[in-house]
């Protein structure tokens, strides 16, 4: 159902701003609004008035029903829905030579329905509607929270499933499988980022994935999930050493150990982004890692699997002022030492008055048995 709230102050912010309309593309915004998904997410936000849906013939009367919004535009393909929004936009110019229209610009924004869009409204200004929507999405509610919360179960149940998996001979595909079936059935609804499950020297990657390659005794395996619950995500992350671990490897381990627990320590509302990052870059550094941590150990997360603030995307966002009720997590950078391998441990907070309230909870197992 329409959040009315929510819509008040989106529309608030985009007169402000100077932006006469919202198309939303993605599932994240849709949700934030609408309090429900769809596959393909269509609507139009203006800043003054009710939102319009833009949804498939055989959908719209269950749509208006559900999301408690008349004005529906159906279309039957792709050509149909550029025309239904072409046609919405002109009604809402009203003779005006322009208009500017935000649209979230990131990682899951159809690029060709964009391009298609711009193409099909020459007169229309398009903008980043960032500056709208993040400091919105930032601050949650206890219903978010709740969520999140759930998300963080479903993660933990994922990283269990990884200690349980993680043998010599199998493979890292087979043993993200098992995860991503743990998680469904925990009741997670897919995952906002590809699982990692990232062994030997591969576990030193900034970034994941899975392959056909087969766990070994000896291996660092870094296990990351991001599971969504109703839209919402968790992210968490677990490193693991297959058998008895090298005094390198027991050495990574405990300083990240201890770098994750001097950024929570440092975790408040009032703080900036880049002081969890200084805290522990110092442990790093006096460890003699100094050169082998890439900054940006905490970012935002709820809707999307990163949110205002996103150091390591946007370096600008170090200088974010943490608040109560934010949701952000700590441990997303890796500690890489070449020909050994990496090591991460990540968890999601809560931010509160009395301190950040952790929601992710799985022990930190390390060494796990090799036969």
């Amino acid at each position: 159902m329409l959040d009315k709230d929510r819509l008040r102050r989106a529309q608030d912010r985009m007169r402000d701003q100077g932006i006469d309309a919202y198309l939303i593309l993605t599932h994240d915004d849709y949700i934030y609004f609408f309090g429900e998904d769809r596959f393909q997410p269509r609507a139009i936000v203006p800043a003054m008035g009710l939102p319009i849906i833009v949804t498939f013939i055989g959908e719209e009367d269950e749509v208006k029903r559900s999301i408690g919004v008349e004005d529906a535009r159906v279309f039957g393909t792709v050509g149909q829905q550029i025309k239904d929004v072409v046609g919405v936009m002109r009604e809402m110019m009203g003779g005006k030579e322009s208009m500017t229209v935000g649209v979230q610009m990131w990682f899951n924004t159809p690029a060709f329905l964009l391009t298609l869009f711009q193409r099909a409204n020459p007169k229309v200004r398009v903008v980043d509607i960032a500056p709208v929507m993040d400091e919105l999405r930032m601050i949650k509610d206890e219903g978010e929270i709740a969520l999140i919360r759930r998300a963080s179960q479903i993660a933990a149940a994922g990283i269990e499933t990884a200690a349980q998996c993680l043998r010599p001979g199998t493979t890292e595909n087979a043993v993200g499988a098992e995860i991503e079936y743990a998680m469904r059935k925990a009741g997670g609804n897919g995952v906002a980022t590809p699982v990692f499950v990232n062994s030997g020297v591969r576990s030193g990657w900034l970034h994941g994935t899975t392959s056909h390659k087969e766990i070994e005794v000896g291996d660092l395996v870094v296990v990351d999930v991001v599971p969504r619950y109703k839209g919402y995500c968790a992210n968490m992350t677990r490193t693991f050493v297959i058998g008895p671990p090298t005094a390198e490897q027991r050495a990574m381990f405990e300083t990240y150990r201890r770098a994750q627990a001097a950024g929570i320590e440092a975790l408040r509302p009032g703080v900036r982004n880049r002081d969890i990052d200084t805290a522990a870059q110092e442990v790093f550094a006096a460890s003699g890692y100094g050169d082998l941590y890439v900054s940006g150990i905490s970012h935002g997360i709820g809707l999307d699997f990163e949110e205002l603030p996103r150091p390591t995307i946007h370096p600008a966002d170090s200088r974010v002022e943490l608040r109560e009720k934010m949701a952000v997590t700590v441990g997303h950078s890796v500690l890489s030492v070449p020909g050994v391998g990496g090591v991460r441990i990540e968890d999601t907070f809560h931010l509160t008055d009395e301190g950040p309230e952790r929601l992710t909870a799985y022990d930190l197992d390390f060494e796990l048995d090799a036969d």
